[in-house]
This record gives structure tokens, sequence and C-alpha cells, in this order.
């Protein structure tokens, strides 16, 4: 098996490319400015569910497998995204659940980016299902030196499922209510729990006066270091699916300097490069 120290040895040069997005035509083009300006490496694949995944049955790998040959005939390596950081318009349509509530309390529609539940079931299907498919499908080229899942992970949920969750998060960090009465000074402002039930995510709706004030602070920290872990275990479906198919290429994602809403050092920990 081929080591990835044999793929790497120099510090490569590259970035994004998203050919998927321009006319095929103009590819060719882009091959001949690659080498004028020394680019050796190309990220591929970011922002492609939509095109991949057409329903829920059906997958299309067909642009994708041309532009993985075209930058492989170029000798061109390749750091292939896993192409989850927006799921389809069909699949918001179909499966709900994977719409995210905001910090206001209202439900998302289809748009933007960043835009999935990281505690929706459809989502933790569908996301690993397809990072597995890639890898099958690409184990093969030799010039892939590096997985990139999904893109720039962040934001929040708000919605039934995420506080369900979060319920099961804290039974597991405090085991009684007693413990979680203790901790979180629960006698202030009459808050005390006697159910798991009673307990509610802290927004707009019940806890915030401002997205960065909130008038019960115990809950808000957890709340935020549950919604990190809510979205490495994310990360980590995928990690695990490509890792299962292809285990000596290395896996990262794209972590966003100082970034405070996830606790980068936890997520350090599941990275083969931190980038």
């Amino acid at each position: 098996m081929e080591k990835y120290s044999d793929k790497v040895n120099k510090v490569v040069y590259g970035g994004d490319y998203n050919p998927e997005q321009w006319p095929e035509e103009i590819w060719a083009e882009d091959m001949r400015l690659f080498k004028q300006a020394g680019i050796d490496i190309v990220t591929l694949n970011v922002f492609s569910w939509a095109a991949i995944q057409p329903s829920e049955e059906m997958y299309d790998f067909g642009k994708l497998d041309r532009i993985m040959d075209m930058v492989r005939d170029n000798g061109l390596k390749v750091c292939l995204a896993t192409s989850t950081g927006a799921h389809p318009a069909w699949m918001a349509r179909r499966h709900p659940d994977i719409l995210r509530v905001d910090f206001e309390g209202r439900k998302r529609k289809f748009g933007d980016r960043h835009n999935s539940c990281p505690n929706s079931p459809t989502y933790r299907t569908y996301a690993p299902k397809l990072a597995g498919m890639l890898a099958e499908r690409y184990r093969g080229y030799e010039n892939i030196v590096a997985w990139h899942i999904s893109n720039e992970f962040g934001g929040e949920c708000y919605c039934e499922n995420c506080e369900r969750a979060f319920r099961l998060w804290l039974k597991e960090k405090y085991e009684t209510l007693k413990e979680l009465n203790r901790v979180w000074n629960t006698a202030f402002w009459g808050h005390t729990f006697y159910d798991w039930e009673e307990i509610v995510l802290p927004n707009m709706l019940s806890e915030h006066f401002q997205y960065d004030r909130t008038t019960f602070q115990g809950i808000t920290l957890d709340y935020k270091r549950f919604n990190s872990d809510s979205i490495l275990d994310c990360f980590r479906l995928e990690y695990d699916a490509v890792k299962a198919v292809t285990p000596e290429i290395p896996v990262t994602t794209n972590l966003m300097g100082f970034y405070p809403v996830l606790d980068y050092q936890k997520w350090g920990k599941y990275m083969d490069v931190v980038s």
C-alpha cells in the first residue's frame, strides 16, 4: 500500500476548485492555467450533494467522474470533499427534520448552506452514506491525498430533536437531576428542575434576551458544549465512513481560526490533519 509520505513530499499549492459550477468547455483552459501558476492540488466536490443525489435512491457521479479523471490526467493531487455542507432541496421537502430551528425559535426553510440540523436522523443517515459511497467509488485514485469532511462546520439548532438529545447529553454528564441542580445553582430565580423533560433549550423563547445575554448561565454554557459535541458526532460519522474504505488517506475538515462556537481542542483529537 502506498504511504502518504510517498504522495506528498512538499508543501502543496492550490485551493478549492468547483468546475461543476461552469461549462465543461472551460475545464481544459483551467488545466492550462493551473500548470502556468504551479498549482499541484485541488479541493473538489465541496458543495455537490444536490447534483450527486437528485432523489432519495438515485445517485449520479458522472460529472464528478469526468472531473476526477481530468485532474488525475493533468497530474493534480486531490483533497476530496464529501459534499455534505448543504443538503439537497428535495431532502428538506421530504424530510423536514433536517431543517434547523433558529435562535428565535423559527423553523428554517431550504436555503443557504450549513443548513442541516446536527441531530437530524435524516442528516445522520444520508451524510455518512454519501461519504462512504465516495470513498468506495474513488478509492483507486492514487492522487487523493486527503479527505475533506463537509465544510466549515458551525451554527446551532434549537429543534425538538436537539432538545431531546440535549436532555440525554445532560443525563450522561450529570447522571442525576440533583447533581444538575447543584452545578447549575437552579435555586437562582426559581429554576429548580424535578423532571428531565422540564429542561428546554436556551434561546429567545426561554432564557435569553439577546443572543449573547442569558438570564441563566449554566444551561447556556452546557448547550454550547452540547452543540459542539453534536456537530463533532456528525464529523465523526463521515470520518468513520471514509476510513472504513480508505484507512490510509488522512481526514480533515476546514476549521475557522479561533471560532467560538465549536471546541476545536476537542475536535483536534479526531482529525489526522488539523487545517
